[in-house]
């Protein structure tokens, strides 16, 4: 039986693609520190910090600005991740749940139709 990837593993794969592509890309580190004394992340204490920033951030030639929220086959995403989602949409960039880089493939595809 074939072991499904786990996120970190498609995250990797998605990035190492778009290291290929036209743009600017990055991973947004979003966990908190890990507090070795709590035994927990401590989450950033900034009234600035927005909880949900999706897990890859980019901006393609021309400005187009993209967020990619990366998922295993069967994960779901948070209603903070689908809230800033939204908001990336509704500002005009390209927002999405990607499972794989085929779904970033037809994400840039889309984006270069617009």
């Amino acid at each position: 039986m074939k072991k499904e990837p786990t996120e970190k593993e498609i995250e990797n794969s998605i990035l190492a693609y778009l290291q290929t592509q036209k743009g600017f890309f990055w991973k947004n580190q979003s966990v908190g520190v890990w507090d070795n004394v709590k035994k927990t992340y401590r989450k950033p204490n900034n009234r600035f910090h927005v909880n949900g920033t999706a897990d890859v951030l980019g901006c393609l030639p021309g400005g187009k600005f993209i967020a990619l929220e990366v998922k295993t086959k069967r994960g779901r995403a948070t209603q903070n991740q689908k809230d800033f989602l939204q908001r990336i949409s509704m500002l005009g960039g390209k927002a999405a749940i990607v499972r794989s880089i085929d779904d970033v493939k037809a994400v840039l595809e889309e984006m270069n139709d617009l």
